[in-house]
Order: C-alpha cells, then sequence, then structure tokens
C-alpha cells in the first residue's frame, strides 16, 4: 500500500566561523533549495538563546531548536547550531510539542558525544592530521544518519495515514471490534443492539459508536415503518496474515538468509491454518493493534521495504528512541510478526509474517455465496519462493556466463 508523505524537510545549521550561519545537512536530499537554505540560516543568526521556537515565512513553517556543544576546535570552544523543521502544513500544538521534544532528544545525542563536533570540518578536512580526517568523515556520516532518523520520526507525527492505519486505529477499541463481530452474524434491530451493547460496555457511548460507523460506511440503518429500524453490516473488515513476500528479494544478496527464514515461516504458517475460528479473531484484534501504533507500524513498513541490521541500529538512534524501538521489536517478536536471524556475524531483524487488512461481503451475506476450496498459505508461499529461487539461480546463471565470454 503506498503511503503518502506530506513535504516535510529537516536542516541542521551551523555557525561557520568565516561565512556565518550555513544548512550543514538536510533530508530528504536536494529537497531544500538555495533560497529556503539562506532563509533558513538567517533564522539561526537571529536566535541567541537555545531552546525551541517556531518561525513562519510565505506557506511554510520552521519548528526550531537552537544549542551548542563542546567543540575543542571552535572560538570559545562551542559549535553553535539549529536543528529545523520544515512543514507545508499547519499542525496542532499537540504535534507541535511531540516535534519539539524530538528536536530536545537530538540536540542531546549530539551533546553526548564528545569528539560530534569534528563533523562539521568536513569542508576543512586539508588542515587537519590523518586521524583527525577519520573523525571529521565518521562523525559528519554519523549526524546525517541522525538527521534521517529525525526526519522519520517527524514523520510517524505528520505523515497522512494509510488506509489499513486508519482502520487498525478504529478496531483496536473492543467496543467497535466486538460491535462489529455482533453485526457479522446478520441484521440486528437497533434497540436489541443497543441492549445488547450496554450490557456489554456500559461505560462507552452507543450512539457515538453507531454514528462513527455509520459515517465510515461501515453499517446501513433500514427503517421499516414508523418505529422499527435494523442495524445492516455492509462492509465487513478482515485483518489476517500472509506470508512475507519481501523476503524473496533477500535471495539475490543473501541466499544463504532465505535457508535460515523459510523453515520459520512455513511451520508459523502451517500452524496458523490450524488455528480454531475464535483464534484467529483474537489474533486479528492484536493485528489491529499494531496496525493503529505508529511506532510498531514504522517497524512493519521499514520491513515490508527490506531486513533491518539490529547490529547498526544504536548508531543511528538516541538512547531514548532506541529503547523504544527495541520494545517495540520485542513486541513484534513475541506476537510472530518479525524474527531475528544471525547471518555472517550479524544480527538482522526480518519479516515472519506480513499483516494485511481487507474489506468483503459480511459472514451472513457470504453464506449465501458457493465455496471455493484454496491451497493452503503454506504450500503457496513455498512455492512463490521457490520459483524466485529457479528465477534468482537461472539470472545468476546467465551472468556467469556473461562474464565467462572471452572479447573477441
Amino acid at each position: 500500500m503506498e503511503i503518502h508523505y506530506l513535504k516535510t524537510i529537516v536542516a541542521l545549521s551551523y555557525f561557520h566561523r568565516k561565512i556565518g550561519p550555513l544548512v550543514f545537512y538536510s533530508y530528504p536530499k536536494n529537497i531544500l533549495d538555495k533560497e529556503l537554505s539562506l532563509k533558513i540560516a538567517n533564522i539561526m543568526d537571529q536566535q541567541f538563546s537555545e531552546g525551541f521556537f517556531t518561525h513562519s515565512f510565505e506557506n511554510l513553517k520552521s519548528m526550531n531548536y537552537y544549542f551548542e556543544i563542546h567543540s575543542d576546535w571552535a572560538r570559545g570552544n562551542k559549535e553553535m547550531l539549529m536543528i529545523s523543521i520544515i512543514l507545508d502544513q499547519q499542525i496542532s500544538l499537540e504535534i507541535e510539542e511531540k516535534i519539539s521534544i524530538l528536536c530536545n532528544e537530538f540536540s542531546e545525542q549530539l551533546q553526548s558525544n564528545e569528539e560530534i563536533y569534528t563533523a562539521f570540518y568536513i569542508n576543512d578536512m586539508n588542515n587537519f592530521e590523518e586521524d583527525d580526517q577519520e573523525n571529521i568523515v565518521k562523525n559528519e556520516s554519523l549526524i546525517n544518519l541522525w538527521v534521517t532518523n529525525l526526519y522519520w520520526n517527524v514523520i510517524e507525527y505528520t505523515r497522512e495515514k494509510t488506509e489499513e492505519e486508519k482502520i487498525g486505529f478504529l478496531l483496536k477499541d473492543k467496543q467497535i471490534f466486538k460491535t462489529l463481530e455482533k453485526l457479522s452474524k446478520g441484521p440486528i434491530p437497533l434497540e436489541w443492539l443497543r441492549e445488547w451493547f450496554i450490557e456489554k460496555f456500559p461505560e462507552k457511548d452507543f450512539n457515538e459508536i453507531i454514528e462513527t460507523l455509520d459515517d465510515r460506511q461501515f453499517i446501513f440503518i433500514n427503517q421499516i415503518g414508523l418505529v422499527e429500524k435494523y442495524v445492516l453490516l455492509v462492509k465487513e473488515v478482515n485483518a489476517e496474515r500472509i506470508p512475507p513476500d519481501s523476503v524473496i528479494e533477500y535471495i539475490d544478496d543473501k541466499p544463504e538468509l532465505i535457508e535460515l527464514l523459510l523453515p520459520k515461516v512455513q511451520e508459523y504458517f502451517s500452524e496458523y491454518e490450524r488455528k480454531t475460528k475464535e483464534d484467529i479473531k483474537d489474533d486479528a484484534f492484536t493485528l489491529y493493534q499494531i496496525m493503529a501504533d505508529p511506532k510498531k507500524y514504522n517497524v512493519l513498513s521499514e520491513l515490508r521495504n527490506g531486513l533491518i541490521s539490529k547490529d547498526k541500529l544504536p548508531k543511528l538512534v538516541s538512547k531514548k528512541s532506541l529503547d523504544s524501538l527495541m520494545e517495540n521489536i520485542e513486541f513484534l517478536k513475541n506476537f510472530d510478526v518479525i524474527e531475528e536471524l544471525n547471518y555472517n556475524g550479524e544480527t538482522y531483524i526480518v519479516l515472519k509474517t506480513n499483516l494485511q487488512i481487507t474489506t468483503a461481503f459480511p459472514e451472513w451475506m457470504r453464506k449465501l455465496l458457493p465455496k471455493e476450496s484454496e491451497p493452503v498459505v503454506a504450500n503457496k508461499y513455498l512455492t512463490k519462493v521457490k520459483e524466485g529461487k529457479e528465477t534468482s539461480k537461472s539470472r545468476r546463471s546467465k551472468n556467469s556466463k556473461k562474464r565467462a565470454t572471452p572479447k573477441k
């Protein structure tokens, strides 16, 4: 499912001892034009005290955090820095507060590294000894990674949600999940449904739930005569697990990784197919929780695109972000969404089961349709992976032959 990202830029500026304020690095790359870069730098030139502040120009809004870090090479032994989040949209005060916290964490991340200041001398490397040059290059790469990580953390709060996230956010609430489950068995008089709901969820507002489901077009309220109303489920939502197609992409780069992962995926789906209907429903409720949680969904999205090296994570994020990330990784691991594999002395996080939300005819309507038998999921997945391996093997064989052919 495609994710639409609103235009957001993260830029780190610093005070160059000869030129003045400059943007050191921005992400996404090649988005920040020269004119906007100058405007951001000018904001820094007007700031004298550490802390968070906002600034608006034209149709853009910038949220900025000015701070200083220790430096052995700068006048006064300090580097003056500013991290900026540039948005083309209005955001709530709640999101602004969250971004302020992220900026503060970013500043603490830089301040905790005693040699990070060397990165800001990347354009003057020829003036330094070889050991210093290595530090400059290493720390410049590190800062670039941290800015990129900050960008994705900001996107977590500002991006437009996918449809599966929106559905997950709706069905993560037990009262909505159970109401839709109740309606999947067939039309119910509105008053009967109200009585059932109040008995099950006395602290919740029945009218608000019904209005929400009606607005989202999950239900239809049909009035028969002058008084009696029936509630009909017109769209049933299903959350299910499917084998992760993304692992097929590992075949070319890390074929041994497939050999480690494939038996685990097969074993899980062999068990999954034997789950009872109630077990599947309980599992679906967990899947909605995952879809609705931005941090867990971000991990899922990243793994849909490829594997993650667990060993490199501490270098990419702050300690606080790392603790949260590891907590979510452990959650997804415990619920069989991801798997950790050791390959060539490195630990990788890979997708073990992908998640999918689909909509369909309600159960009471599907009973009227003819049933079709389908091959089991584990067998279909094994066939698909084998086909991928054969294609990959054939491609490697052709490439090998091409390399072996001498030039005339």
